[in-house]
């Protein structure tokens, strides 16, 4: 029993991991799709997320880190876990762990 046990609790971790990482890329997803909507009617990006009226999953922290008129930042954090994820858009700055424009990337 102790076996199963032992074989059963490292799957379940990485299941976890692997919901909290789609549930950050989700996320960001829809903050994409909010700051386009945004960008259409006043011609700039915004890092305020009242202002934009974006709403994250509960336990999801979303970090807007640049914003201006050419591109925006923003970042992905699961409570109670160390995993993160990030994308940058347009000519905002590289944000770590994405590596290329418009694609979300996330650490393990």
């Amino acid at each position: 029993m102790g076996v199963l046990v032992g074989l059963a609790i490292p799957h379940y971790r990485e299941y976890k991991r692997r919901y909290y990482v789609t549930t950050m890329v989700a996320d960001l997803r829809n903050l994409a799709t909010t700051e386009e909507a945004y960008w259409n009617t006043t011609g700039t990006y915004s890092t305020d997320l009242r202002l934009i009226r974006y709403n994250s999953s509960p336990s999801v922290s979303i970090s807007l880190v640049s914003a201006d008129t050419l591109g925006w930042a923003a970042k992905a954090n699961y409570a109670g876990d160390s995993a993160m994820c990030a994308i940058y858009y347009g000519n905002a700055p590289v944000l770590a762990p994405a590596t290329l424009k418009d694609v979300i990337g996330c650490t393990r």
